[in-house]
């Protein structure tokens, strides 16, 4: 936990906006050669992020990106901001690790 940021059972829930592009969790399901493994993958993906409306601070800060956090599920990154004043999580992309520059 980030001891710069109030504890999260001080705030309230935030409504989850998305960013990222619709095709990005379609995306695990024709990166993979078992259509169920990565239907199973796109659904898990998609309840982490949407977990962040009652847990938004457990993630970490990418260094370099002012505002931007990461959470890191198996091999795949959820990049996110908190948008505190309009109580907003806003997704901004989901990323492979091998395709992080």
């Amino acid at each position: 936990m980030h001891t710069d940021v109030p504890a999260c059972r001080d705030r309230p829930s935030r409504i989850i906006s998305w960013r990222a592009p619709d095709d990005s969790i379609g995306a695990f399901r024709t990166s993979s050669e078992n259509p169920n493994v990565a239907a199973t993958l796109g659904r898990e993906m998609l309840d982490e992020a949407m977990s962040l409306e009652s847990l938004p601070y457990r993630g970490s800060r990418v260094k370099k990106r002012r505002g931007l956090l990461k959470l890191i599920h198996g091999n795949y990154l959820i990049y996110y901001r908190i948008k505190e004043q309009k109580q907003v999580v806003e997704i901004v992309a989901f990323k492979h690790g091998a395709q992080i520059k």
